[in-house]
């Protein structure tokens, strides 16, 4: 399969960038000057209708069509060296019993749930078990088979 063509997981690249404002600038000033109505033009531009009728607002209002600057995001709030030295000092622990000690190595408002103490182990590169028997949740036989019709 070529790369570009690789299926893409959703929160492997963040978020895409924004439009031309090229593009932005040629909408704006179509539908200015009256060139049709938001969803005529939104689809000559391949753009969401309320896209541009956000460009339009964002015109009347500041004079430019410009993206805004990119702000922040959520960041994990595991610390990973703290994780490090748990996991060195918990090695065959599960997930839950990793969040246990990783909380009480950590302050009351820097506590973590089970799910982030996963995702951080995934991006830091661990592997771990699912429970503690260390078994993937699999289903075997439910009862003994004995012969007799049911």
């Amino acid at each position: 399969m070529p790369l570009d063509l690789a299926p893409r997981l959703y929160f492997a690249e963040g978020m895409p960038d924004p439009y031309d404002v090229a593009l932005r600038e040629c909408a704006v000033t179509a539908y200015e000057a009256g060139g049709g109505s938001y969803t005529e033009l939104a689809a000559a531009f391949a753009i969401g209708t309320r896209t541009l009728e956000r460009w339009v607002a964002r015109q009347r209002a500041t004079g430019e069509v410009s993206p805004l600057p990119k702000r922040g995001g959520w960041r994990s709030p595991v610390q990973f060296p703290t994780l490090h030295a748990v996991v060195q000092a918990h090695a065959d622990a599960t997930c839950e019993e990793l969040r246990r000690a990783y909380n009480r190595s950590v302050g009351r408002g820097q506590r973590v749930s089970r799910s982030a103490i996963a995702r951080a182990l995934r991006r830091a590169g661990y592997v771990f078990k699912k429970n503690g028997r260390g078994r993937v949740r699999s289903t075997g036989p439910m009862s003994v088979p004995n012969g007799r019709p049911s």
